[in-house]
């Protein structure tokens, strides 16, 4: 899974997540486009956490190498955001003086918690709340995937059974709706409910503290917090990201490994820093 995906976290200086096979982005951090390479022309949505200049200063690169880069230059982008942001609305300002001549379709979608978005081959992303700062508008993101499946009472009939019944008119009968969650992501955030990502297969989620007296305000998760929470949703694999400069990393690695292997949490566990995913088993 971790073949498919790339980022890069360093908090108050730039964060974004990209999902190759869902070609979608997390955020748009100062030198998203450098970080993308190739990959610049393949995302078709980008769903914005927040305003804050980590998240979105990334944004005029990013239309910049589209705009003027040689590929799909003319392939659609959506930017999905939270609601009456400032910080993004200052930054689609400033995109909109300096390429009033854009030539592919930019969309910029509003949401708000609840709100949803077709991803195509029945996938849907929907907007959650979180808990951030105060007067700049926050969300997470979750992308669920909804497939049609037999019921549990007709799990053991056999493939000509079911091919009968299809003939019959009856296929719809024997079939639920089955949905799963293939990636949720918190933004910067005290922890989620774990509800949200019951049974994700990828985890994305603030981890900015060690130690839980480090943090002043209650505006960023700590360390141990966004483990319960993977362990609490049964997640199969979980990304720490956005730790703390303050924290010596060849001290805070042993420390966040001893924190993992304490917490009951079974999945795979990394931690993002800056480019670097590195392994906390």
């Amino acid at each position: 899974m971790l073949d498919d995906v790339r980022g890069f976290s360093r908090g108050m200086y730039s964060n974004w997540f990209w999902h190759r096979p869902l070609q979608l982005l997390i955020d748009a951090g100062e030198g998203l486009q450098l970080g993308l390479g190739t990959n610049v022309f393949s995302p078709a949505v980008l769903a914005i956490s927040h305003g804050h200049s980590d998240h979105v200063l990334g944004l005029p690169g990013l239309v910049a190498a589209r705009r003027f880069g040689k590929g799909a230059t003319e392939k659609p982008l959506t930017i999905i955001y939270p609601e009456h942001s400032r910080g993004v609305q200052a930054a689609r300002d400033l995109l909109g003086t300096a390429f009033a001549d854009i030539v592919f379709p930019l969309t910029w979608i509003p949401a708000r918690p609840g709100s949803s978005f077709p991803l195509g081959k029945g996938r849907t992303l929907e907007a959650f709340a979180v808990r951030h700062v105060a007067g700049e508008p926050a969300l997470g993101y979750r992308v669920v995937e909804t497939k049609r499946r037999l019921k549990p009472e007709f799990a053991s009939m056999s493939q000509a059974e079911v091919e009968l019944a299809a003939r019959e008119g009856r296929r719809d009968s024997l079939l639920a709706d089955v949905t799963h969650v293939l990636f949720a992501h918190s933004g910067d955030a005290m922890p989620i409910d774990a509800a949200v990502a019951t049974g994700a297969d990828l985890l994305v989620h603030d981890a900015t503290f060690l130690e839980e007296p480090d943090r002043r305000y209650p505006i960023h998760a700590t360390t141990e917090e966004a483990i319960e929470v993977a362990r609490a949703a049964n997640v199969k694999t979980l990304v720490l990201y956005h730790l703390s400069i303050r924290y010596d990393r060849a001290t805070a690695l042993p420390a966040l490994r001893a924190q993992v292997a304490a917490s009951g949490f079974a999945g795979d566990c990394w931690l993002l820093d800056e480019g670097d995913l590195l392994p906390l088993r």
